[in-house]
């Protein structure tokens, strides 16, 4: 009878190799390493702890870049193998995702602008029927103001403004 306990116990104790440990840890510690390359904005977004917002302040000022900084990177792993980790990489997971909607954003505007500049009422016509909180009459006239332009700095003036006023009309319909 006791030996049935033994084997039930350690049937409910999952092993796990020591290469899936040493991955782990090399996953904690680039969890860290990209931690501090974050902007200051981007990482108050993150639900980090006074110690570990410390180490990674800690880690942007080290001079060091070699042996230091690597030493400074495993502590700051292990720092965050102390914690729940789930949490950090679910809010990194949400600021890529916004940053790729943002890249996505500026693409489809970079493309409405080369279509205005090339095709123009026609391609705005298209575009506020896509967009319908895009100003119809300040398209208009930029267009009308890039195709009299004589000079190449005031068509590339122009074309950013053209740009400008399309990221705003794809951003309030977001």
């Amino acid at each position: 009878m006791e030996n049935e306990t033994k084997n039930d116990t350690l049937d409910d104790i999952e092993l796990v190799s020591k290469t899936q440990l040493k991955k782990e840890s090399h996953e904690i510690q680039n969890l860290g390493k990209r931690l501090t390359a974050l902007s200051t904005e981007k990482l108050s977004q993150i639900p980090l702890d006074e110690s570990v917002l410390e180490a990674i302040a800690l880690a942007r000022k080290i001079q060091n870049k070699r042996s230091a900084l690597k030493r400074h990177y495993q502590f700051l792993g292990k720092l965050l193998r102390a914690r729940d980790t789930e949490a950090i990489f679910t809010a990194l997971a949400q600021l890529d995702q916004s940053s790729h909607i943002q890249i996505q954003r500026h693409h489809r505007a970079e493309h409405w602008r080369d279509e205005i500049i090339a095709n123009g009422i026609d391609a705005i016509e298209n575009f506020l029927g896509e967009q319908n909180s895009a100003d119809r009459q300040k398209l208009r006239q930029l267009w009308r103001n890039y195709s009299n332009a004589k000079t190449d700095a005031r068509k590339t003036h122009l074309s950013r403004l053209i740009y400008k006023e399309v990221f705003q009309a794809l951003a309030v319909d977001k």
